[in-house]
């Protein structure tokens, strides 16, 4: 069975129901290549090999994406990143925020298998992007941690920090991204402190500073107990 979704057009009385078909999750994405070299350093501490060559386009599962508020882990070692999401819906795109929620353990052995590990959160809002192209670099992105009670900005910026939909577009075509159902997560933006936080809860928000609006969402990671014998 496929993972449909249903998801409500801001500003409008409609919703978009489709099947997810194919999922990409880029890596390495970032318009300033400084930057992104400050990312790739924030996983080679924890032991990610470096990629040999960025951006990389990372197909995974259509069972993945959810708009859940809670995410199930194995251990602590886990953590979310903010991103902008495309849909490719009906011969029209449509855009959201979201978390790639990624195992740090596993992606020490695989980054593939790492993004397998866990849920691609989604906001259940979504903006036609022809409304927001025009002035996309302004389009605003910040997540939010709490860890034990203790709430932070984790990650702010704009979708000008990150390679934007038309730079995809090579890439796009080589895969065929751009068919009905298709999903796109655009990869990430540095963190405040270029660290990474395993933290208790994900607060995210992708923010139109110009048609004055904003699509929010967030998700609890709660860490399953060990094994019982």
């Amino acid at each position: 069975m496929k993972n449909k979704l249903s998801l409500h057009v801001q500003g409008e009385n409609k919703s978009i129901e489709f099947d997810v078909n194919h999922v990409f999750n880029a890596g390495y994405a970032g318009s300033d290549q400084e930057k992104v070299q400050e990312h790739i350093d924030e996983l080679v501490k924890l032991g990610v090999e470096a990629p040999t060559t960025t951006p990389i386009l990372f197909p995974v599962s259509d069972y993945i994406v959810s708009t859940t508020s809670e995410v199930q882990v194995q251990h602590k070692e886990t953590s979310g990143e903010i991103e902008y999401v495309l849909i490719w819906h009906d011969d029209e795109l449509f855009v959201t925020v979201g978390s790639d929620h990624t195992d740090r353990k596993l992606e020490t052995f695989s980054v593939p298998m790492s993004k397998q590990a866990y849920p691609n959160v989604i906001a259940g809002d979504v903006w036609k992007y022809e409304d927001v192209k025009d002035h996309w670099d302004q389009l605003e992105l910040i997540c939010w941690v709490t860890s034990e009670g203790e709430k932070k900005v984790y990650q702010q910026g704009t979708c000008a920090d990150l390679l934007n939909p038309e730079q995809w577009e090579e890439h796009f075509s080589k895969l065929n991204v751009k068919d009905d159902g298709n999903m796109f997560f655009s990869a990430t933006i540095n963190t405040e402190e270029n660290t990474l936080d395993f933290a208790d809860k994900y607060e995210f928000e992708l923010r139109d500073p110009v048609l004055n609006r904003s699509i929010k969402h967030h998700y609890y990671v709660n860490v399953l107990t060990e094994p019982i014998v």
